[in-house]
């Protein structure tokens, strides 16, 4: 798409549902993580290794644009690979973390903005 990354991490992989019960709430987890299911993780590039979502569009800045690139990165994956359809959703930075992206293989298309 225009935009290499080299190294990408994954911020939240699988969690237990014990685990993810902790952090559901208003604001918070949902109940029904995918996460719980082993198919979902929390992801973003980072190149250079700050342990934050790479400026993708070369703005100056980090921030959804860069996030709702990858998303659509993600859509086009699950495009051309019908059997990995599932949710999308694009998650904004905050005190403890930058922006990322949610990406899981639930079997159906859900799309959200966190």
């Amino acid at each position: 798409m225009g935009y290499p990354v080299k190294n990408f991490s994954i911020m939240s992989g699988f969690r237990t549902p014990q685990y993810n019960v902790r952090g559901v709430g208003s604001g918070g987890r949902s109940a029904v993580s995918r996460h719980q299911y082993g198919d979902a993780s929390d992801v973003y590039p980072d190149d250079n290794g700050d342990g934050r979502m790479d400026d993708l569009n070369r703005d100056g800045r980090v921030d959804l644009k860069d996030a709702k690139i990858l998303a659509s990165a993600a859509e086009a994956v699950e495009r051309k690979n019908p059997q990995l359809v599932g949710g999308v959703g694009i998650y904004p930075a905050n005190s403890a973390h930058g922006p990322f992206v949610h990406i899981d293989a639930r079997g159906t298309r859900a799309r959200w903005n966190g």
